[in-house]
């Protein structure tokens, strides 16, 4: 658990700039009519000069509108508290951390007398449900106020480690993906991050640290985080009408669908939201995103939208085997020991980058090499000679997004051209970038260093010579494999791994395979009736966000029909 830092005051200084009390975007005035309704619908509240409203970090933090007064929002950091913003009567307080029941990113204390207006998290979904106009500005408010609050830095939690170390890699992927702000402190080359130390008094060699608000833990794994910030649900037992197992694409999409269906929807998550496609820096061919949409921002808006439909998302939650449980429903054994009972079962666990077959890979596995970039990554290779190893779509959006600060970035292909594999429009966006180096016919063989990686060995297929050369980051995309270990042994898989759906589990031999009914499966369906499969898991997927999307909103229909029949 997270230790209160000892021996340290707090002052409070105020923030250079506030944001504007006169932004529609960010404080959308409530008029005397809906102030009106909303008080109905919700709970009047008083509090005094200098009581807290909520704390930051507290999960579950309460909507509140406010009929009088003003609120003073904090950010608490170790030995001070900044004053960041303020809100005043006919806003409402908190950002999309309110709605989804995170840890507050932000406290908000009583500046003057102040009246509001409460709804804990389920009555606000319900108010937000049933007032669509309402639910469109809250929300559009709440991820500008988290995009602002990033922005600045404010609210954001604090890693303090060396550039290699794998454990903080860890910690930090971790949050980014369950879109937790985080920022890295470079032990090694930020001196702000030095000061931090001297400040905590904590010597270098104790880091990794993660500073939480005015609390620390000391060299965290990402399972301790994941339980300091709740990211696993509480569901032990529980029934559900579909429990989807992978929350990328396609397991978000059949949340929603789930959800507004009035389905009783939990997600079960081995890691965080999104999937590959939340790693991606951008999608450019998805339908309806001309100028194209981050991973991050598609896993935001998704997630936020599963969760108003009141879909419970579960991260850092492995599904470890399925099992037949009483009155027909499928049981769901969870990696920490719970389980879940399902109606209906949408697996969407995609698939995992495969790893590189060169010598000390493992090694720097998360302290140099990596199998993802996300959107931090470019500033963190800024000035610095990179190396991608892949040629698909994933490759080139990753190589073009490093480009834009690293000094150089070196495709590595083992075939002799891009255009075999990727997009013609990220080919061509690569071919305009001068500090964008494809080497073809080439494969990586080891990488070497000491304390950080430093070298790469690239051996040509042509002569099988080898160029060692002088790289800080090396990132891995070259295929991907399904992940099918709580599965595979109830349901029935292709050669390759893949999860046989529909006319391909019919006529399925062995034990696994689908028993005589009155009925053919579904399209998506696998040989065990009313379980799904979506995604890039699936037999014959199109291994792309938009099939996957249209796999989960696919599936939900079908688990609708079984749960009618």
């Amino acid at each position: 658990m997270s230790l209160p830092i000892e021996g340290t005051t707090s002052t409070q200084i105020r923030a250079e700039s506030f944001p504007d009390l006169g932004d529609e975007a960010m404080y959308p005035r409530m008029s005397a009519k809906k102030l009106e309704r909303l008080a109905k619908l919700g709970t009047r509240r008083s509090f005094a000069v200098g009581e807290t409203l909520y704390e930051q970090g507290q999960r579950d933090a309460p909507f509140l509108v406010i009929e009088r007064g003003k609120v003073r929002v904090l950010d608490r950091k170790p030995g001070k508290d900044v004053w960041v913003a303020e809100a005043d009567a006919g806003t409402f307080l908190g950002d999309i951390a309110t709605f989804t029941g995170e840890p507050a990113i932000a406290e908000c204390v009583a500046d003057e007398p102040t009246d509001v207006i409460a709804f804990d998290r389920a009555s606000l979904r319900a108010m937000l449900a049933s007032w669509p106009e309402l639910a469109e500005l809250v929300l559009r408010a709440m991820m500008a106020r988290r995009e602002w609050h990033v922005a600045h830095g404010y609210g954001v939690l604090r890693l303090i480690a060396p550039r290699g170390s794998r454990r903080a890699f860890e910690v930090r992927d971790l949050l980014e993906r369950n879109l937790i702000p985080v920022r890295w402190y470079d032990v090694d080359t930020d001196e702000e991050s030095a000061a931090m130390l001297e400040w905590l008094r904590i010597p270098r060699e104790e880091t990794p640290l993660l500073v939480r608000n005015t609390a620390v833990l000391r060299n965290p794994s990402a399972a301790q985080v994941a339980r300091e910030l709740g990211l696993r649900a509480e569901i032990d037992g529980e029934r559900f009408d579909l429990v989807v197992l992978g929350g990328g694409p396609a397991g978000l999409a059949a949340a929603v669908y789930g959800g507004s269906e009035g389905l009783r929807t939990l997600v079960a998550e081995a890691w965080a939201p999104g999937g590959q496609a939340g790693t991606s820096t951008r999608i450019e061919n998805y339908l309806g995103f001309p100028t194209g949409i981050s991973g991050t921002e598609l896993t935001r808006k998704a997630t936020l939208q599963a969760r108003r439909f009141d879909a419970v998302l579960s991260s850092f939650h492995r599904a470890v085997e399925l099992a037949r449980g009483a009155e027909g429903l499928v049981r769901i054994d969870l990696d920490d020991g719970q389980h879940a009972l399902a109606r209906t079962v949408v697996v969407a666990t995609g698939a995992r980058w495969r790893t590189l077959a060169a010598d000390n890979v493992e090694r720097f596995t998360g302290a140099g090499v990596y199998h993802a970039v996300m959107a931090t990554d470019a500033d963190r290779c800024r000035g610095e000679d990179v190396i991608v190893v892949g040629g698909g779509n994933s490759a080139g959006q990753a190589a073009v997004h490093l480009s834009s600060a690293a000094r150089s970035v070196r495709i590595v292909l083992r075939g002799d051209r891009l255009a075999a594999t990727m997009s013609r429009y990220l080919v061509e966006r690569i071919e305009s970038r001068r500090n964008i180096e494809i080497v073809s016919q080439t494969e990586l063989s080891a990488v070497h260093g000491d304390d950080r990686l430093e070298y790469a060995d690239l051996r040509s297929h042509a002569d099988g010579k080898i160029d060692r050369v002088a790289v800080s980051a090396v990132f891995v995309m070259i295929g991907a494999d399904p992940c099918t270990e709580a599965v595979h042994m109830m349901l029935d898989l292709d050669e390759a791994g893949y999860i046989k759906c529909g006319d391909g589990a019919a006529w399925c031999e062995g034990p696994n395979r689908w028993r005589p009914t009155d009925r053919q499966p579904h399209l998506l369906e696998t040989v065990w009736p009313g379980v799904f499969a979506a995604g890039d898991v699936r037999a014959g997927a199109t291994k792309r966000v938009s099939g996957a999307v249209g796999d989960g909103a696919l599936a939900v229909r079908f688990a609708h029909q079984v749960l009618q029949a």
